[in-house]
């Protein structure tokens, strides 16, 4: 299962829309490097896909991705995402979700809703803000998300959380959109937990 995180946000694989639906997808590929260990480490998801159906706003999402060795005998995570999602002419945009998450060998794992906010708050920074809440566990959090381009390749993200056990996370990221079809991403993750030193993963997508 995974929190609402950064990333480099460029769809692949376009696909053309049939009878007002619009089909698209996504890939990418991540590693990461450990700070607390000063060594390489498996990404949370090494390799990602997704496959998206859209009208009219509700939309539906296969997305998959593979988990670190430190999971088996599950090497696959697949979430199954149902949702609505628009914006209103004064630049507020709402998302509201409902994800299923599975793992291959375990099977279903977690289901999570999501409320999220977004609102442009300048013609180069967007704000966002976002409830959490893991159906299973009980488990919730808040996260209060900016976006600020740089240029039309640059861009800058920042992110803080909390969840309901009182852990404070925070996320810093840069993309570099190559083109309208890929980008690069380099993503550092820390919380207050004793003995962190935070996460930097670097994503193609």
């Amino acid at each position: 299962m995974k929190y609402i995180l950064l990333g480099a946000g460029v769809a692949l694989l376009p696909m053309t829309a049939m009878a007002q639906v619009t089909i698209s997808g996504g890939a990418a590929v991540a590693t990461s490097y450990d700070l607390s260990t000063d060594s390489n480490a498996e990404a949370e998801y090494p390799l990602q896909f997704y496959m998206q159906a859209e009208s009219n706003g509700f939309y539906g999402q296969l997305w998959f991705g593979t988990l670190p060795s430190g999971f088996a005998p599950d090497k696959v995570e697949m979430d199954v995402i149902l949702g609505y999602g628009t914006e209103f002419s004064n630049g507020l945009g709402i998302d509201l979700s409902y994800s299923a998450y599975f793992l291959d060998d375990s099977g279903y794992d977690e289901a999570e809703l999501i409320a999220a906010l977004s609102y442009g708050l300048s013609d180069s920074l967007d704000g966002s803000l976002a409830v959490g809440y893991l159906v299973e566990s009980e488990d919730s959090y808040v996260e209060v998300g900016v976006d600020y381009a740089l240029t039309d390749a640059w861009s800058l993200q920042a992110l803080l959380g909390t969840d309901s056990t009182d852990v404070v996370y925070y996320e810093l990221g840069v993309t570099y959109a190559i083109s309208d079809e890929v980008a690069f991403n380099i993503l550092y993750e820390d919380d207050d937990t004793t003995g962190n030193d935070g996460l930097i993963t670097f994503t193609m997508s």
